[in-house]
């Protein structure tokens, strides 16, 4: 077996992330597909304007600032399918500021009379997508400079060691408030950068950590010396090894971007006020402790999130570290 097999085989049989695995990616399908559960307009309507497809995402602009009355007037003749809930996370509802539950609006609405299923349902598009781009662009900046440095070391070796020790002394959330000070508008690309800035140094740490080591390693000896380049012994023979520790970091800094999403949102200073966000839901759960489900229903979810992330990420740890399965094994043995 390679040792992706291995490694696969070990997760394939770990409880701990298959139920980390199951959380995230509900989480993810409720985000991918949040037009599908609630929107302004049906998700596909035949009428006198003929065929419409996803409505809320083509008239998003239209819909907004229309009031109920008129926006259900435009789909009265014909026929379509609807999303579970019928209310986009920006369109403000005729039943006013902090509504109770009723069947138009399943968790009532918030204080700026928005629906609340649909600031959640795309408030977990907003952290996990948010995430997943922040992650993946530390992810790659992190082996590249940290591959970089540990396999020509010298000068850079030095310089790289300089700059991560500068990148730690600042919290990601002053990064977010420099980024935003430059900006002329706020928007999700600051905090994508920010968290990104944040998290590479510690990819490049493990990754270089993990050169240095295999470069007195016999495969790696073997391979200079039948004339391997530096960059081939890299990506073929040293890569591959280190990614075991690059994607549990990375899956652990999915849980930290997204609490890094709502503390700025909470602020604020995350996305774009009419973006949706769990942290602006927490926000105003705390001007207003008498409305419990403002304050219930997205530390739900965060709590889900976290959860998943860190079940995942310590599964994920074990599979690729040789000593906790040894343990492991001499202990049924």
């Amino acid at each position: 077996m390679t040792h992706f097999a291995i490694l696969w085989h070990r997760i394939a049989w770990s409880r701990r992330a298959a139920l980390g695995a199951v959380l995230l990616g509900m989480l993810s399908l409720v985000g991918i597909f949040a037009e599908f559960i609630a929107g302004p307009a049906p998700i596909i309507w035949t009428g006198p304007r003929g065929v419409e497809v996803l409505g809320s995402v083509v008239h998003a602009d239209e819909l907004d600032a229309s009031s109920d009355e008129i926006r259900f007037a435009r789909y009265e003749t014909g026929t379509g399918i609807w999303p579970l809930v019928r209310y986009g996370p920006t369109h403000p509802s005729d039943a006013g500021p902090s509504a109770a539950p009723s069947s138009r609006h399943p968790l009532g609405t918030d204080m700026k009379g928005r629906d609340l299923t649909a600031r959640l349902v795309y408030g977990a598009r907003t952290a996990l997508g948010l995430s997943l781009a922040a992650v993946l662009t530390g992810m790659f900046l992190g082996v590249l400079l940290g591959g970089f440095a540990g396999t020509y070391r010298g000068f850079w070796n030095d310089r790289l060691v300089r700059l991560v020790e500068t990148v730690d002394t600042f919290p990601a959330i002053i990064m977010v408030a420099l980024i935003r000070a430059i900006e002329r508008e706020p928007s999700a690309l600051s905090l994508v950068l920010a968290a990104a800035v944040v998290r590479w140094a510690e990819i490049a740490r493990l990754v270089r950590a993990e050169v240095l080591r295999a470069s007195a390693e016999d495969y790696v000896l073997a391979a200079k010396a039948l004339g391997c380049s530096d960059l081939r012994v890299f990506f073929r023979h040293i890569l591959p090894n280190a990614l075991g520790p690059v994607i549990v970091s990375s899956v652990f800094g999915v849980t930290s971007v997204v609490l890094l999403e709502t503390a700025i949102s909470f602020l604020p200073m995350g996305a774009p006020a009419q973006a949706a966000s769990w942290g602006e839901t927490l926000a105003q759960a705390a001007l207003h402790p008498e409305n419990l489900r403002l304050l219930l229903w997205p530390g739900a979810l965060l709590l889900l999130t976290i959860g998943g992330s860190y079940l995942l990420a310590d599964a994920l740890r074990d599979a690729v570290d040789p000593r906790t399965v040894r343990t492991r094994e001499e202990r049924r043995g």
